[in-house]
Order: structure tokens, then sequence, then C-alpha cells
């Protein structure tokens, strides 16, 4: 793991142990709508495709979309600080290297969003989907795939319903070994978006 990344890693965690200083709420948060968050992301991933020990990358750009819907009301989790949300994810993301490809898919997760301070929201997210890749690399066997990611962020809040957001993101994709090879895709993210809050 590169030392920006365990550094990163490492501010995100101090945000969490924090989380105890008072902070004010933003009301939108704590609303009862269903739909809470509708967003849009970008960013910058990277992962190791070689054999043998010949290093080759496999670099691309994320544009999805970001979809999250109210938990804490369905679970009827009303003491619950910050916001338990579903999200759906589809995105399309062009692959830059080591040619000119592309991803598509869907992932479908769970976010937990909690207040530090005014305006500020840490998260941490985790989820599941279905990608289709068109690359085909030496370490995976298959275009159609499973991807699985996990991460952690900060939202900033502009306004009560306006929010950026910035966040690392590791996310692995496999075939769950129906074909051969099945090396896997060990890629780690940074991204950044903009959502609105309801």
């Amino acid at each position: 793991m590169s030392k920006v990344v365990s550094v990163f890693i490492l501010a995100v965690a101090l945000f969490f142990v924090s989380v105890s200083a008072v902070a004010e709420t933003a009301s939108v948060i704590n609303s009862d709508a269903c739909l809470k968050e509708v967003g849009f992301y970008s960013g910058w991933g990277t992962a190791d495709v070689g054999d043998d020990g010949a290093s080759k990358d496999y670099d691309n750009v994320y544009i999805a979309g970001r979809f999250g819907f109210n938990l804490k009301k369905w679970l009827n989790w009303n003491g619950l600080r910050g916001s338990l949300l579903f999200m759906v994810e589809p995105f399309v993301n062009p692959v830059i290297k080591p040619g000119s490809e592309y991803e598509a898919g869907c992932s479908l997760g769970f976010k937990y969003m909690f207040p530090l301070a005014d305006k500020f929201y840490p998260y941490i997210e985790g989820g599941t989907g279905g990608i289709y890749i068109s690359e085909k690399t030496r370490k995976q066997g298959s275009h159609a795939n499973f991807v699985d990611h996990g991460g952690a962020g900060l939202y900033y809040f502009m306004k009560d319903d306006l929010a950026l957001n910035v966040g690392y993101r590791y996310r692995h994709i496999s075939n769950l070994g129906i074909k051969k090879p099945n090396g896997g895709i060990d890629t780690n993210s940074v991204i950044a978006g903009v959502s609105l809050f309801y």
C-alpha cells in the first residue's frame, strides 16, 4: 500500500476517533425523506494487473451516479446519530491503461455518515455489484465480473442540502472463480463528488 493511501486512511481514522466532539447536525440529515441523497462522483483508480513480477498498470476514471435511500427511517433507528443509507451507484468508467477500454455496471451497498462538526460529516461505506470490463487482462479470464468495494471519506455541507465529498475507495473485481484465470483486480482509488440531500 502506498504511503499516500496509508496517510489518508490514518487521517480518516483520526476523524472517526474524534466523533465524540460536539457537532451541529444539518437538519436535512435527520429528515424522514425516503430518498436522502442524489449525487455524482468522479475520481481515479489504479491497479497492477501484471504477471510474474512484471508491473502492468490498470487505470480507470470513475463516472458514477449516487442514490441513497433512508435505512434509518425504514429500520426505525431514530436514536442513531447521523444517517444510514442504502446506496445504488450506476457507473460507466473509462479505462485509460493499458488501453482505451471501459467498465460499466451497478453497485449496491451501505453508507453511514455522522456529524463531526458543523458542516463536516465523515462516512464509511461498503458494497457489491456487477461489472462488465471490456479489457481482458491476464489476471481476469472473463468480461462479466463482480465488484466489491469499501471506503471512507468526508462530506462538507456548503448549504443545508448541498455537499461536496472526497474519499478513498478500495475496489476488488473478480468473477468468483466462474472462469479461469480469476486473479482479481484490486484498485486503490481517490474519488470526489457533489450530492443533494433531501
